[in-house]
């Protein structure tokens, strides 16, 4: 309708006759003759300027390709080779019956091309972000060295040796003589082993070398000496068991070995007094008072034996033939019930040896 209504305009203008109305249809009137409010003319003004930028968009999305390239609203961005590989075909003719305001919509064009330009396409390189740091930029894209050029280099770097400790402590720590006792431990139990094996001489050499190493060693001692006695050596026996009574450490064991010695060479009044010249170091030992006791008894000292079968049995209550021995020697001082009692008790522990059990059984009846 609004072209139709400038037409109408233009007859108006140009004072049209009849004839010419008369070629218009009947339901189109003069402008003039319809006198529209003049609230209504707005709308319609904007709807006509609407409709001719729509119709110069649409015109110029047709003639995109045949316009030229705008390349002004892009001065910094490059064209991109989508658009550069377009060619650009001649401008056609505008028609005649383009509208007047033309030139307008070819700028309006021109300027959604260059929006369209403006805008970065998917195919224009990226400027990457300006990044604030004090320090310089690390180039991160060095080529990395081949790996073995890796390995000579990890091979060619000096190899740090740590501090190494004085030679006399490596030696200390890596070569350790045995002690004294340690090497007569070895000795002793080689000979344990000579003597197992029937080897009696090689056994007698390992004790002897047990005691050069360690004199203190009061097994290698004892059974040395018990082996010389088995072998009627009396004199070597009782000369090893000398010395080693002169030892504080084994002289216990030593001078109980060497009285009971004496005793089997009939020397029993030296045995006592060996025992007596002793008693300091068997005072805590009930094997000595009971040794020292039943040689008391025998010499007729009645009392000193009941003294010293007292000790041991306070020192070991459970040993049978110590209350044995304390009932001997109440026997023999006429202390007969205190003896029966002593008696009984031996009877009732166990280990009591064979000719004492019978003699406590003939006291008892």
């Amino acid at each position: 309708m609004s072209l139709v209504n400038k037409m109408l305009r233009d007859l108006d203008a140009r004072r049209a006759g009849n004839g010419e109305r008369a070629a218009l249809p009947a339901a189109v009137t003069p402008l003039a003759a319809r006198q529209e409010p003049r609230g209504v003319r707005t709308p319609i003004l904007l709807a006509t300027v609407l409709l001719l930028a729509a119709l110069g968009a649409w015109y110029a999305g047709s003639e995109q390709s045949a316009a030229p390239a705008v390349t002004t609203a892009v001065p910094a961005a490059p064209v991109p080779a989508t658009l550069a590989a377009q060619t650009e075909p001649a401008a056609p003719a505008a028609p005649a019956s383009l509208p007047a305001n033309a030139p307008a919509l070819a700028a309006l064009s021109s300027l959604r091309m260059a929006d369209q330009l403006a805008a970065a396409p998917a195919t224009l390189p990226k400027t990457p972000p300006k990044t604030e740091s004090k320090a310089p930029a690390i180039a991160t894209s060095l080529p990395k060295p081949p790996p073995q050029a890796a390995a000579a280099a990890v091979a060619a770097k000096p190899v740090v040796k740590e501090p190494t400790e004085p030679m006399e402590s490596r030696i200390d720590k890596q070569v350790r003589l045995p002690s004294a006792v340690e090497r007569a431990e070895a000795d002793y139990r080689r000979g344990l082993l000579a003597q197992r094996q029937g080897n009696a001489d090689g056994a007698a050499g390992s004790y002897r070398a047990a005691l050069e190493n360690y004199p203190e060693h009061a097994a290698a001692r004892q059974t040395l000496a018990a082996q010389l006695i088995d072998a009627k050596r009396f004199d070597e026996a009782e000369e090893l068991l000398r010395k080693g009574a002169e030892l504080p450490p084994v002289r216990l064991a030593s001078t109980l070995a060497l009285a009971r010695l004496k005793v089997e060479r009939n020397q029993a009044g030296a045995a006592l007094d060996l025992l007596l010249k002793n008693a300091a170091s068997g005072e805590r030992s009930a094997e000595y008072q009971g040794f020292a006791g039943a040689l008391l008894n025998r010499a007729g000292r009645t009392a000193e034996a009941v003294e010293h079968y007292r000790a041991a049995t306070h020192l070991a209550p459970n040993e049978g033939r110590w209350w044995a021995g304390l009932g001997i020697a109440l026997d023999a001082a006429g202390k007969g019930p205190d003896a029966r009692e002593a008696y009984q008790k031996a009877r009732a522990l166990p280990g009591l040896p064979a000719d004492l059990a019978q003699h406590i059984e003939q006291r008892l009846r």
